[in-house]
């Protein structure tokens, strides 16, 4: 079922980035106040946002891992804590993660009757669909966030989503701390 049906598309690009920018970092109010977060899209996020999106697409795994920290990351809708360990295992095995960052084929979903929607991974949205991507970044708790949102339109798959990325700024880089 389409959630989206009748919905604008250029209302949905405005609530993603207004759903973003100003809860993350109260961006009206909170860039006049000395000492408030400010949201910004730095050199380093937008190329984050090109490179990482760009590891996706390719299907480059080890870059994807160069990505993940070693105290792990969370994953999905239910966050679950995963450690580097772990998330190098399913890459290497081609299940779980491996599936629904880079190949369709091995997500494991329900099967449909009607198959009216099949179960797309990251990789095929990004590289098979109109695709706008929106990256800003800010500090929240004292740590220095960069948030990556590709919205995704792809005939084949369950209709338009959202996909977001969110990285911690550690030892002088971009760390995932939440993948969808």
């Amino acid at each position: 079922m389409n959630r989206m049906s009748g919905v604008p598309r250029a209302w949905l690009w405005g609530a993603l980035l207004t759903a973003i920018l100003l809860p993350c970092c109260g961006l009206a109010a909170a860039q006049s106040s000395a000492g408030s977060s400010k949201a910004t899209a730095s050199a380093s996020t937008s190329a984050l946002e090109r490179e990482f999106f760009a590891a996706i697409r390719d299907g480059d795994t080890k870059k994807f891992l160069a990505y993940v920290p070693e105290g792990g990351v969370n994953f999905g809708p239910q966050v679950q804590h995963v450690t580097r360990g772990d998330v190098e295992q399913q890459l290497l095995s081609h299940r779980g993660l491996y599936c629904q960052l880079f190949d369709s084929s091995c997500i494991d979903a329900a099967i449909k009757l009607d198959a009216s929607e099949r179960a797309c991974s990251y990789r095929e949205l990004l590289a098979h669909s109109l695709v706008r991507t929106a990256a800003t970044e800010t500090t929240r708790n004292g740590v220095r966030q960069a948030i990556l949102v590709a919205e995704v339109k792809n005939d084949q798959c369950p209709s338009e989503r959202l996909v977001d990325f969110i990285f911690n700024f550690e030892a002088g880089g971009w760390k995932l701390f939440s993948i969808p």
